[in-house]
């Protein structure tokens, strides 16, 4: 009994010190701070809502609950539900800017709403609106109107209110003045200043007031008339014109001014102009001022200034503008241009030398060029000077430097305008790519030594490699240098460090390892690498006694005459210690 005693005050201390509490349900929570101590789904006290209709937002007044990870059925954490018995409503507008739509015209109501509603309230809307009628979508606006009994869109009598959309309906109008009541054809009251007795669009002075429609009639005017009739008994008469006298019929005239009552224009053998510099030729009546002549018709012109009788336009030959070119010889219809050309000896059509100027038809004299700048005056083959971007004479596709300006025809083979790449060897067309490689003497792909520069197809040469690492240029099974930090040296998967390199092929090879795999306490025998932390037992009871021993083991049963416990209070007598203690000793151990 007293040894039992012993070890539960063994226990309650060791306990104490694990920082072990009461936790009767298993709930995580220590008993003292446990709402509901003796239940694993109950731990927290909160302050809880009655949510009747389950929408997650209670009424009435909280309550504190004891919950766990959520709340019971019937319960929330949020209160003030406008609609407990409903779960679609829960919010209330009140305060919150919103305004009824309800007939969804995007018109609202004046007055803010205070509706309970769901997360997304639709009919209704943040900006507050004028709606008169918000059952209706096609009113929304309160206005004063009058009856329009004759319905011409004019009303008459006294106003009263209506809720309408944009216009207002039939029978209804914003304005009062209806002229004439009962004839839906005449509304307006005008009153006019003019009237036009013969019909031919012109007014002579008259007052007086018309109820009509929309407009006054034709032969009336509401303002004084700015040119006055001069003759209201005749259509074809209206307004005094100053005339002349055209006895040509040219409708230029002559002589002095006369004032006669017409029309549109001059009355018969009249006209409105004067100044015919030809009053008995109806061909020629205006001067024209001209500044350039064609003497010989061919339509280029010299410069002459002057002034010739004529119609509409000058006489031929005669022109205020110059021709197409000016004439090198008026006086020869064959010959007009001024050519300046260059002596073209090859026939290509670019000349050389010196440009000479040279009178003749429309063409080009032959013999001569436009420009003078062929490169090669003798060659009708060549004629241009071209700078071009690459040249590829072996014709390969791959270019070098062109090297400056050359003379050319119309072909520009061998100098093209886009490359595949340059050149390194241009007088071979097998050969096009420069590679920097190195010398493979093992063939595994991998070479040594000074870099070499070749002009190759753009295929590796053999015995050659873009890599010039080789480790070991002899050996084909070993070309790279791998960094290791751990070695496993016998074979066991537990390393112990070390740092190095080691040359070999793509991998790095066993023992060698760039990552620690355990703490290897002898790595020379695989079977030992695990540092054990032992008691001596000498009386083989399972439970030793200090000191304790470091030994290099495996991960195995411990090894005979040792423990992995240290408080036998006698060592050397196996019945020492109850076997039904040791039983709970070592299950509570176990449990720790």
């Amino acid at each position: 009994m007293t040894r039992r005693m012993g070890w539960a005050l063994v226990l309650a201390l060791m306990g104490a010190q694990l920082g072990c509490g009461s936790d009767r349900d298993g709930d995580g929570i220590h008993d003292g701070a446990d709402c509901a101590p003796d239940s694993a789904s109950s731990w927290k006290q909160l302050p809880m809502y009655d949510d009747a209709d389950g929408d997650r937002y209670g009424s009435g007044e909280p309550r504190m609950i004891c919950i766990g990870k959520t709340p019971p059925p019937g319960l929330s954490t949020q209160g003030g539900d406008c609609a407990p018995e409903d779960p679609k409503r829960w919010m209330s507008l009140a305060g919150k800017g919103y305004y009824a739509d309800a007939d969804g015209d995007g018109k609202a109501v004046p007055t803010p709403s205070s509706d309970c509603v769901g997360d997304n309230p639709t009919g209704y809307l943040r900006v507050q609106g004028t709606d008169c009628d918000d059952t209706d979508p096609k009113v929304w606006t309160s206005r004063s109107l009058y009856t329009d009994e004759d319905g011409d869109g004019v009303a008459e009598g006294e106003p009263s209110h209506h809720c309408i959309g944009s216009s207002p309906p039939p029978g209804l109008s914003e304005t009062a003045s209806d002229c004439a009541p009962g004839d839906p054809t005449r509304y307006l009251s005008f009153s006019y200043r003019g009237r036009d007795e013969d019909g031919d669009g012109f007014f002579m002075p008259a007052s007086g007031t018309l109820c009509i429609g929309e407009e006054l009639p034709a032969d009336h005017t509401y303002s004084d008339p700015l040119y006055p009739d001069c003759d209201d008994t005749r259509a074809d008469v209206w307004t005094p014109r100053v005339q002349y006298l055209d006895p040509d019929g040219d409708q230029v005239g002559s002589g002095p001014a006369e004032t006669l009552c017409s029309g549109t224009g001059a009355r018969p053998g009249y006209a409105l102009g004067a100044g015919d510099c030809a009053p008995d030729d109806s061909t020629r009546w205006m001067w024209h001022a001209y500044s350039w002549r064609d003497a010989d018709g061919d339509g280029a012109t010299v410069s002459e200034t002057g002034r010739v009788c004529g119609g509409y336009a000058a006489p031929p030959g005669y022109s205020v503008t110059p021709g197409p070119h000016l004439d090198c010889d008026d006086t020869r219809a064959e010959v007009s241009i001024t050519w300046s050309v260059f002596p073209d000896t090859d026939q290509d059509g670019v000349g050389a030398g010196e440009q000479r100027t040279i009178c003749a038809g429309t063409t080009r004299p032959a013999g001569y060029a436009d420009t003078g700048t062929d490169c090669a005056p003798d060659d009708a083959l060549r004629w241009r000077t071209f700078t071009p971007r690459f040249r590829d004479a072996d014709g390969d596709g791959f270019t070098v430097a062109p090297g400056g300006p050359v003379c050319l025809g119309a072909s520009t083979e061998g100098y093209p305008d886009t490359s595949r790449g340059t050149d390194c060897d241009d007088t071979r067309a097998e050969v096009y790519q420069s590679l920097q490689v190195y010398v493979d003497t093992d063939g595994d792909g991998v070479g040594t030594g000074p870099v070499l520069t070749l002009c190759t197809n753009g295929s590796l040469p053999a015995g050659h490699s873009l890599q010039g690492t080789d480790c070991a240029p002899d050996d084909a099974l070993r070309w790279r240098l791998h960094a290791f930090k751990y070695v496993d040296a016998d074979g066991d998967g537990h390393t112990v460090p070390s740092t190095g390199q080691v040359c070999a092929a793509a991998t790095l090879p066993p023992p060698y390892t760039p990552a620690a795999s355990g703490n290897d306490c002898d790595d020379a025998d695989s079977a030992r690498f695990l540092w054990r932390v032992l008691y001596p037992d000498r009386d083989g009871d399972g439970v030793g006694t200090p000191p304790r021993v470091v030994l290099c083991l495996n991960d195995g049963p411990t090894p005979p005459g040792y423990s992995i416990y240290g408080f036998d209070p006698d060592d050397s007598d196996p019945a020492s210690r109850d076997p039904a203690d040791e039983s709970e000793l070592d299950e509570f151990l176990f449990t720790q």
